[in-house]
Order: structure tokens, then sequence, then C-alpha cells
């Protein structure tokens, strides 16, 4: 049985407040991070000078210890920053999975390795090269985190369904509401960043409720194959358009598709937990068709 409508409603809205303030803190660390790699770049440049002092000198073995400790902090940096590209695209999603390989774990050991060999350059022993590593093994595990790992769609096995096939629809459907996310980011209006959040979390809910019972999938295919595209499409247009375009009418028609939306997706987020069926064909259908004729894009295509 339901709850009371109001208190649905405000759960929703605080799900979707603290939904998109987790989204866009994870873009912002994402990009801060990114600006950051830098460092590995620039704080070992003081080597240079002791390459240079070592070439003059002919003092090859402080050379060749000076050239690889900076060979090998701008490897970190390189294998840092590649890594960290990977997840800035998979949190805007602008791709559906990331690198299997540990980059910045992998440039955290030539952090560790750079560091010991600055030390011994600088005459340290052997037990003080150490100690430097772990120090800068650490602290760049500490300054850009370990590698970021995709949670799995997990689909509960079932005897004559493809689990496979449907795991990859709700993997791209995931890649869809990573999408809106990012669209939402770019909005400037806070209503609509808060509601598209909302939108999002539910649509989350039912991806995992039908991994949970995939014998659902088959009655949600226009939500899963359709209507998060043409979401995701809308919203991104107007992300795109908004800046540029401040028309009343344009956000009154965009808010009132978001206010069908997110009535749609609590919809049919409390017959997935009420009634153990998908009924999503006829009310996706009618929406999906209201998105494509008095969406976001045709409207802007006349204001053009």
């Amino acid at each position: 049985m339901i709850g009371d409508p109001r208190r649905v409603g405000a759960v929703n809205v605080r799900v979707g407040a603290v939904a998109a303030a987790k989204a866009s803190l994870a873009r912002l660390r994402a990009r801060l991070t990114m600006a950051t790699s830098a460092a590995l770049f620039l704080l070992p440049l003081p080597l240079m000078i002791v390459i240079a002092g070592a070439l003059i000198a002919d003092d090859i073995e402080r050379l060749t210890l000076a050239a690889s400790a900076l060979a090998s902090f701008w490897m970190a940096g390189v294998l840092t920053w590649r890594g960290l590209a990977s997840e800035m695209g998979y949190v805007l999603g602008e791709r559906i999975d990331l690198d299997r390989i540990p980059r910045k774990f992998m440039g955290a050991l030539l952090t560790a390795g750079g560091a010991a060999l600055a030390a011994l350059t600088a005459n340290h022993s052997v037990v003080g090269a150490a100690t430097f590593a772990a120090l800068g093994g650490v602290g760049h595990l500490c300054f850009y985190g370990l590698d970021m790992r995709v949670r799995r769609v997990t689909v509960t096995p079932v005897d004559g369904l493809d689990v496979a096939s449907i795991a990859d629809q709700l993997e791209q459907a995931h890649l869809r509401l990573r999408r809106i996310d990012a669209a939402a980011n770019a909005i400037a209006v806070p209503e609509f960043r808060s509601r598209l959040a909302r939108i999002t979390a539910a649509g989350r809910d039912i991806l995992a409720e039908i991994a949970r019972d995939p014998g659902k999938a088959s009655r949600a295919r226009r939500f899963l194959n359709l209507f998060l595209d043409s979401t995701e499409r809308v919203t991104a247009e107007y992300a795109r358009t908004h800046s540029g375009i401040r028309s009343r009418p344009l956000e009154e028609n965009f808010r009132k598709l978001l206010l069908d939306m997110e009535q749609t997706f609590s919809q049919q987020q409390r017959k997935l937990l009420e009634t153990d069926v998908v009924s999503l064909d006829v009310e996706m259908e009618v929406l999906s068709a209201r998105l494509k004729q008095q969406g976001v894009s045709d409207y802007v295509e006349k204001r053009i």
C-alpha cells in the first residue's frame, strides 16, 4: 500500500537534492583533480638544474639519477592525468566504462620511484631514499585517490532469459542517466537541476528493480530504449541552447515537460514496488510522443 503522497513527494525532493549535490561534487572533484595533475610536471622542475649541473661537472652517476627521477615524475603525471581524464569522462556520461588499467596507482608507484631517485641524487642513504619513496607514494594516493571502479550491473539469473542482453541494456540506461546528470549541471535554473536529479534518482531505482527481477525487462523496453533516450536528447538540447536563448515560453515549456517526466517516473516507480509489474507501454508512448512533438528541440527550431 502506498504511503502519504505528500510524504512520498517530500522524500523525492530530498533524494533529488542529495543526488544533485553528489553529482555536482563528483564533477567538481574530477575537474579540480584534473587541474592538480599539473603538479607532477611542475614540482620536479628543479631537477633540471641538477641535471644541468651534473652535465657541467661531467658527473654521470648524478646525471643518471636526476634524469631518471625527472622521467619518473613526468611519467607519473601522464598516467595520472589519463586516469583522471577517464574518470571525468565516465562521470560526465561520455563513456560507458573505465579503463581496466589502474593508471593512478601506477602513477603512485612512479612517484615513489621518482622520490627515491631524487633522494639518492641528493646523496641520501638507501634508508632515507626508501622513506622518501614511501612518503611520495602515500602522498600521491592521498592527493589523487585510488582508481575509480565501476559498480557493475548484476542481474539476477533467471531461466529462459538472456541475462547478458538485459545487463547491456541496463548499462546503456545508466549511461543515459549519467548524461542527463551532466547536461543538468550545465543548466542555470536550480529548479530544473533539482527536478532532473529527482528524475535520474527515480530512474536508477527502476533500473535496480529490473536488475533484481529481470522478468520485468520485457515490459520496460520502451522505458529503456525510447523514453530515456528522448529524455537525454531533450535535456541536452535545452542545456545547449539555454545559455544563448533566454525565453520565458521556452523555460515554461521545459518546466511542463519536466513535471510530466517526474510524475511518470514516480508513478512507474510506485507501480514497480506495489504491483511487481512495469506497465510502462501506454504512458511512456504518450509522453515520448509529447517529447517529440512539443519538446524543446522543436521549440528551439521555431525560435531560431
